[in-house]
């Protein structure tokens, strides 16, 4: 068994899957899985509202990260609902526009953890992915199974090179279109974009435009560079490069990523 998440797509839906296994019996990491004040030891917000089937529940956030970059009250507030609640054995909810599981197996003395997010936009995979492969490291810690520390933007970067942004749209006049989603309303994205000093590098500039959309919980936002032509390493410098927009749009942290995971797959696709 891996602690790495898997990306399936499952009746034309994404799916995000983990598998964890505790020397806990299932009653113990059941109260670790929905109880509040354990949740929010290990779970990326707090998850205040009843425990039954159809009741809401609100994530909210009461601390700022340990560099002060994010503050509880620049976070969405996101609502969700109880979809399946059976003690002690199923937990299922929706978080934002997308739901998740939380399975419980008797595994001999222990248990085993099936957690899966049913995903609204691929895009945001490889960074979800490396946030839940965090979250779960955290549960192990706290029922005190915890497994050998792992660097989180060395996660971070595995991650978004396995199952990140899909590869650009390779367009008739030359350009190529990338489509990412986020959480932030179509308003912020548009300032973030703006702002490609930010997210981009020092000094970059790119015959870029973009294009955002609404969506039910956030947005969804087009990036054309229109003089790719048939050039692999710049599709793949920026396609690196949308990837530091998407976590900066996410947490406003500039992390660098390299162009290099992608080169060889930008070269398949555009037959050079």
């Amino acid at each position: 068994m891996s602690d790495y998440g898997t990306l399936e797509t499952i009746d034309g839906q994404h799916v995000l899957r983990f598998e964890r296994r505790f020397s806990q019996p299932v009653e113990r990491v059941w109260r670790a899985v929905t109880d509040p004040g354990e949740m929010k030891m290990w779970f990326p917000s707090n998850v205040e509202g009843d425990r039954r089937v159809g009741a809401e529940l609100v994530f909210s956030y009461d601390v700022v990260d340990e560099n002060d970059r994010i503050h509880p009250e620049e976070m969405p507030v996101f609502v969700g609902e109880v979809l399946r609640f059976e003690p002690p054995r199923l937990f299922e909810f929706t978080w934002g526009g997308e739901v998740l599981r939380l399975e419980l197996l008797g595994d001999g003395d222990g248990t085993r953890l099936l957690f899966s997010q049913s995903r609204a936009h691929r895009s945001t995979a490889g960074r979800n992915g490396s946030g839940w492969h965090g979250c779960l490291t955290a549960l192990e810690a706290l029922l005190g199974d915890a497994g050998e520390e792992v660097d989180g933007f060395d996660l971070y970067d595995d991650y978004v090179a396995r199952i990140g942004i899909q590869l650009g749209k390779a367009n008739t006049d030359g350009s190529m279109t990338w489509e990412l989603a986020t959480h932030v309303g179509p308003t912020r994205a548009e300032q973030v974009i703006a702002a490609i000093g930010e997210w981009a590098g020092d000094d970059v500039e790119a015959p870029i435009r973009c294009e955002v959309a609404p969506a039910e919980h956030g947005a969804v936002y087009r990036v054309t560079h229109e003089r790719i032509d048939a050039d692999p390493e710049l599709a793949a410098v920026w396609h690196a490069r949308l990837t530091q927009l998407d976590l900066y749009m996410a947490a406003g942290v500039f992390h660098p990523v390299s162009p290099a995971p992608w080169i060889e797959r930008y070269k398949e696709l555009l037959g050079v």
